[in-house]
C-alpha cells in the first residue's frame, strides 16, 4: 500500500519570534549532521522507540526551512501519529538544535540566533516557532527554560523581553506569594523581588528541617509500635495464665480456652467477672463424707452411694449435685 503524500512542514521561520524572545536565522542553520540522519522523533524523546520516521526533501527557501515527513507506518505509534497529521489534527514540528552562546546577536531591536546545528526535528502538538524549539548543549543535553531565557536576555544588559516580563538586571530575583513568604520566614518582599540564592538557602534549610522532623517522627512511631506490641504481649500472657488456672480449677473446659483468651484480650475485666461467677469444681478423688446415725461414711463410688439409706441418698444428690453427676458418669 503506497504511503500517503503529506504536505511539507516548516521547521523554522526566521521572521517569527519564539516565546523565549528570539528568532533563528534560517541561513545560519547547519544541516550537515541532520542530512546524514534526518531523524523524526515524537516530542523530542531521544530513544529508538520514539523514532517515528524521517524527513525528506529538506531545504531552505529564503526565511523558511522545511521538510517532507516520511512516517514509519510499519510502527503502530508512528502510523497513529501519521493519521493525525494526515487528518489535520497535528500541524506542527519542532527543531532540536545545538549552538554556541556567542552565536546570539542583536539585529536592529531583535535578538537573533545567527548560527546553530540541526540535530533532529520532532512532531509536536504546538505551532512552529510559538514554542516549538528545543535548544541543546554541545553534549546533546536539553537546556532548561531558565538557561534559554538567560541566554536570549544576555545579548544586551538590561534588555527587557515583553513576553517574559523579565530583564537581565533581575534575572536573579524572584517574587513570592504572601503565603510562601510567611512559610520561608520573610517579613516582607522588596519591590524588585528577592535574591534567588537567598530564597534557595531558605528552601534548603526548610527542606533539611522537614527531613529531620520526618526522621524524628518515624523514630517515635517505631517506639510507639514497639511499646504497644510489648503491652499487648503482656496482656495476652496474663490472660492466658488466668484462663489456664480456671481450667485447672474446673471452672471452664479446655476447649473453651481460645474463646476465653479472646474475651480477656478484649476486656480483662469481663473475663475476671465470668471466671468469678463460676464455682470451682471440688476434687472428688478423696470422696464425700456423709454423716449417718452410726457415724460418717466416705462416698467415693456409686457402690458407696447405693449403700446409703434412701434419705441420705436424696440429701447427697441435693447437696452434691456435681459429685453425684460424676458418680453416674463413672458407671456408664
Amino acid at each position: 500500500m503506497p504511503k500517503p503524500i503529506i504536505r511539507p512542514f516548516a521547521f523554522n521561520d526566521e521572521t517569527v519570534e519564539n516565546t523565549y524572545g528570539f528568532s533563528i536565522l534560517t541561513a545560519g542553520i547547519d544541516l550537515t549532521r541532520f542530512t546524514k540522519n534526518p531523524v523524526m522523533l515524537s516530542d523530542h524523546y531521544n530513544s529508538n522507540w520514539n523514532v517515528i520516521g524521517k524527513w525528506l526533501d529538506v531545504k531552505k527557501d529564503k526565511s523558511i526551512l522545511s521538510g517532507l515527513p516520511d512516517f514509519d507506518t510499519e510502527d503502530t505509534d508512528a502510523a497513529s501519529i501519521a493519521g493525525k497529521v494526515e487528518r489535520g489534527y497535528i500541524n506542527a514540528c519542532s527543531m532540536g538544535i545545538i549552538f554556541e552562546r556567542d552565536d546570539f546577536a542583536l539585529i536592529g531591536d531583535k535578538v537573533v540566533l545567527t548560527k546553530c546545528e540541526l540535530v533532529e526535528v520532532s512532531i509536536v502538538p504546538v505551532p512552529s516557532n510559538a514554542n516549538a524549539v528545543r535548544l541543546m548543549h554541545a553534549d546533546g543535553k536539553i537546556m532548561d527554560e531558565k538557561e534559554i531565557q538567560e541566554l536570549s536576555l544576555s545579548v544586551i544588559p538590561g534588555i527587557k523581553n515583553p513576553d517574559l516580563n523579565l530583564n537581565i538586571d533581575n534575572m536573579k530575583k524572584i517574587v513570592l506569594s504572601i503565603a510562601t513568604l510567611m512559610a520561608l520566614g520573610y517579613k516582607d518582599q522588596p519591590n524588585d523581588g528577592l535574591d534567588v540564592s537567598d530564597v534557595e538557602t531558605k528552601v534548603l534549610g526548610l527542606s533539611t528541617k522537614v527531613e529531620s522532623l520526618t526522621t524524628e517522627n518515624e523514630t517515635l512511631k517505631l517506639a510507639a509500635k514497639t511499646a504497644k506490641e510489648a503491652q499487648e504481649k503482656e496482656i495476652k500472657t496474663r490472660v492466658e495464665t488466668k484462663v489456664d488456672l480456671a481450667i485447672t480449677k474446673g471452672q471452664i473446659l479446655a476447649d473453651e480456652k481460645e474463646e476465653m483468651v479472646s474475651l480477656g484480650i478484649t476486656s480483662e475485666k469481663a473475663l475476671d467477672k465470668v471466671i468469678g461467677s463460676i464455682p470451682e469444681k471440688k476434687n472428688f478423688s478423696g470422696g464425700i463424707k456423709v454423716a449417718l446415725a452410726a457415724g460418717a461414711v466416705d462416698v467415693k463410688t456409686m457402690e458407696d452411694f447405693q449403700k446409703l439409706p434412701l434419705d441420705a441418698q436424696l440429701s447427697f444428690k441435693t447437696d452434691n449435685a456435681e459429685e453425684y453427676k460424676q458418680l453416674v458418669e463413672s458407671i456408664k
